[in-house]
C-alpha cells in the first residue's frame, strides 16, 4: 500500500509503477472497493490527501484534496453555511476521489443533479504519473476538453484523482419533509409527475420499502426559506390528498443503500416505474433475504440490498432482472456480491457507446495498468 502525502509523490510513484509495467488500484482507504475491485500489483491510497487547497466563501467554489472525506468536507463548510450538494450514503467514510470515481449521489440529486453538475475543475495524475489538470476555478469556465467529467463513474480506469474543485451551495435557511405512507409504485409515479406539473421545488424525493406487502413510505423534501418551504409542503399536501406525517427515514434509507452482502442498483426510464417494481423489485425481494430497497422516483432507480440464502435461485432472478432492465435502455449494476455470486458479470452488457469508452481507455491508459478489466466490457 502506497499512500504518497503530495500530488507530486503520488506522480513519482505512478511514474515508477509504469517504468515497471506494475497494475495499480487507486482507493481512498485500505483495499480498492465496489464493483471494480480486481487484483493488482500495486495500491495506491489518497488517504493522506485529505484536506482543503482552496477554499472562498465570497465565490462559493472549494478545492478539495481526493483523500478528504465527504463528512470532513462538509463539516467544515458548514461553519460558513455553505455545503456541497452532493449527498451518497456513507459519508463518513466516502472519500472526494471515490465519490467522483463511482459517480456516487444521494436524494439530493432530484434538485441539484449529480457529480457532473457540481464539479467545476480536477487534477489528474495519468498511469505514467503525467500530472493534467481540467476545468477551472471559477463557474463560468468553459474553455478546453471537459477531463474532469469523463472521469466521474470510471472506477478509477483512466487516471487518479489528485484535487476536485467543487460549486458550492448556501445552507437552507429551513427544512419542511411530508412523508406519505403506503404508497404503491403506481401512486408514486402518479405524485412526482403532480409535483412536476405544479412546478413544485422539492430538494430530494426518495421512496423506501415498507417492511409489510409491497408498498413505500415516499419522503418528500423542501428547502429554503421558511415560507417558502411551508408554501410548497402546504401546496404538495392538498396536491396528494393522502394521508401523511412529518419527518424523514434517513436511516432506512441509508440502510437499503449500503447494508448487506449483495447491493444493487436497477435503473429504468420513470414511465417504466410501476414494471421497475413488478419486474425488479418485488422478484429481488423475495430472492433476497432481509432486503431492504430505496427508490427515487423522480429518475427511475431503485437500490436493494440484502444476504442470499442460495445462490442459483439468485442469479436467476439477477439474469431476469437485468435482461429485463436492459429491455428498456436501463442497467443493473451489482456493487457488492457475495463469494457464493462470484460468477455473476456485476457490470452487464456494454453500452453503445462502448467503443469510445475504449478508445478513452487506450488514450488516457494505454498499457491497461490502471484496475484492469476492473469496468464496463473488461476495460
Amino acid at each position: 500500500m502506497h499512500a504518497p502525502a503530495s500530488l507530486e509523490d503520488a506522480s513519482a510513484a505512478l511514474a515508477d509503477f509504469a517504468a515497471r509495467r506494475r497494475s495499480v488500484g487507486i482507493t481512498g482507504g485500505d483495499l480498492p472497493g465496489g464493483p471494480a475491485a480486481v487484483p493488482v500489483d500495486e495500491v495506491l491510497s489518497t488517504s493522506a490527501l485529505d484536506g482543503i487547497v482552496e477554499y472562498v466563501p465570497a465565490d462559493q467554489i472549494v478545492t478539495v484534496q481526493a483523500g478528504m472525506t465527504l463528512a470532513r468536507l462538509q463539516d467544515a463548510l458548514g461553519k460558513e453555511q455553505q455545503r456541497l450538494a452532493l449527498d451518497p450514503p456513507g459519508a463518513a467514510r466516502m472519500t472526494v476521489g471515490g465519490a467522483v470515481a463511482t459517480g456516487a449521489y444521494g436524494a439530493l440529486r432530484t434538485r441539484y443533479g449529480t457529480a457532473k453538475d457540481a464539479i467545476v475543475g480536477m487534477t489528474i495524475v495519468r498511469a505514467d504519473g503525467t500530472l493534467a489538470r481540467g476545468g477551472g476555478k471559477v463557474v463560468k469556465n468553459v474553455a478546453g476538453f471537459d477531463v474532469p467529467k469523463l472521469m466521474i463513474g470510471t472506477y478509477g480506469t483512466l487516471a487518479m484523482i489528485g484535487t476536485v474543485t467543487f460549486r458550492l451551495h448556501p445552507l437552507p435557511a429551513a427544512v419542511g419533509e411530508v412523508r406519505f405512507p403506503a404508497c404503491s409504485a403506481s401512486s408514486l409515479r402518479e405524485l412526482a409527475a403532480a409535483m412536476r406539473a405544479a412546478q413544485l421545488e422539492p430538494s430530494a424525493v426518495y421512496a423506501v420499502a415498507e417492511e409489510e406487502g409491497e408498498t413505500y413510505a415516499c419522503i418528500v423534501r423542501f428547502e429554503g426559506f421558511p415560507e417558502g418551504v411551508a408554501a410548497q409542503r402546504a401546496a404538495l399536501i392538498d396536491l396528494a390528498r393522502r394521508d401523511y406525517c412529518d419527518g424523514a427515514m434517513d436511516e432506512a434509507h441509508e440502510a437499503a443503500r449500503t447494508q448487506g452482502e449483495l447491493q444493487v442498483k436497477i435503473t429504468a426510464p420513470v414511465s417504466q416505474l410501476a414494471e421497475l417494481h413488478a419486474r425488479a423489485i418485488v422478484p429481488l425481494r423475495r430472492a433476497i433475504l432481509d432486503a431492504r430497497v430505496a427508490l427515487y422516483p423522480t429518475v427511475g432507480v431503485a437500490f436493494i440490498g440484502g444476504t442470499c440464502a442460495a445462490s442459483e435461485p439468485v442469479l436467476e432472478m439477477l439474469a431476469a432482472t437485468r435482461a429485463w432492465a436492459e429491455s428498456t435502455g436501463g442497467t443493473l449494476v451489482a456493487y457488492e456480491v457475495p463469494p457464493s455470486l462470484a460468477s455473476f458479470d456485476r457490470w452487464g452488457t456494454p453500452p453503445p457507446s462502448f467503443p469510445l469508452m475504449r478508445a478513452l481507455k487506450d488514450r488516457f491508459d494505454p498499457e491497461r495498468r490502471f484496475n484492469p478489466g476492473g469496468f464496463v466490457g473488461g476495460l
